[in-house]
């Protein structure tokens, strides 16, 4: 599986709080399946969660050398879980914010209660530039939740969507993992990640349970393209084919 949301970069925002740590969740997530890793983490213009041009970032280089030297069978990439604001395209450019694996591909958070003034003037410019945003984790935003049409539109203009595995387990409540199960019966997602940030997150107890419970609602076949097909396509840059329906 290729894991295209996580926070394994230690001390840099929320995630792993040690090198320590981070080694460690890259051998559980290993340990769960995942081959490849996409380290994404927070971008917010005007908080402490400034990359800073992490490419560059001492802990970055240190954790490349560690994998190595520890023989971590983990491929790893980079990239950022960018909130959405004007600024997003100026600071690619920049090189202040990662793309997934320097593709067209983004992952875009969105604030949890309330949209932002601008959100779909945002996601339609960088859909002008020929960016797609990947929302991250949209069961969790309460106005989605309310508001299922919000959905529809943004796959309308292009957009695409990557859940939490950890729905399954009613990690972020009862109405997340509602919409969560919602939209994967609808064929609205096209990514399923981890969202990882420290060693003791119960997906790495419960992995086995969740991927049940997802194929049971979906299909093996489905789960195979959710959490190993895409992500592919978007480490490879490759188009994705949104196919989304309502039962």
């Amino acid at each position: 599986m290729i894991d295209i949301h996580s926070h394994v970069i230690n001390e840099i925002d929320d995630g792993a709080r040690s090198l320590k740590e981070s080694l460690t969740l890259l051998k559980k997530l290993n340990g769960i399946g995942f081959t490849h890793v996409v380290a994404t983490p927070h971008y917010i213009t005007g908080s402490q969660f400034i990359s800073n041009n992490y490419q560059k970032n001492e802990k970055w280089t240190n954790l490349v050398y560690e994998i190595e030297k520890e023989n971590i069978e983990t491929q790893l990439y980079l990239g950022n879980e960018i909130f959405i604001d004007f600024s997003i395209s100026s600071l690619l450019k920049k090189n202040e914010i990662a793309s997934i694996n320097g593709s067209r591909y983004l992952l875009i958070e969105f604030p949890i209660t309330n949209p932002i003034h601008d959100m779909m003037e945002i996601l339609f410019y960088l859909r002008s530039k020929d960016f797609v945003p990947i929302i991250a984790h949209p069961e969790r935003y309460i106005y989605f939740q309310e508001n299922h049409d919000l959905i529809f539109d943004l796959l309308k203009m292009g957009c695409l969507f990557q859940g939490n595995l950890a729905n399954v387990l009613e990690k972020y409540g009862l109405h997340a993992k509602k919409l969560f199960m919602y939209m994967l019966k609808n064929n609205q997602y096209q990514f399923l990640a981890t969202d990882v940030h420290h060693e003791d997150d119960i997906l790495f107890k419960k992995m086995k349970k969740v991927k049940k419970e997802i194929i049971k609602l979906t299909s093996k076949e489905k789960f195979h393209e959710l959490t190993y097909e895409n992500p592919l396509k978007v480490l490879k840059d490759e188009n994705i084919i949104v196919q989304s329906e309502e039962n």
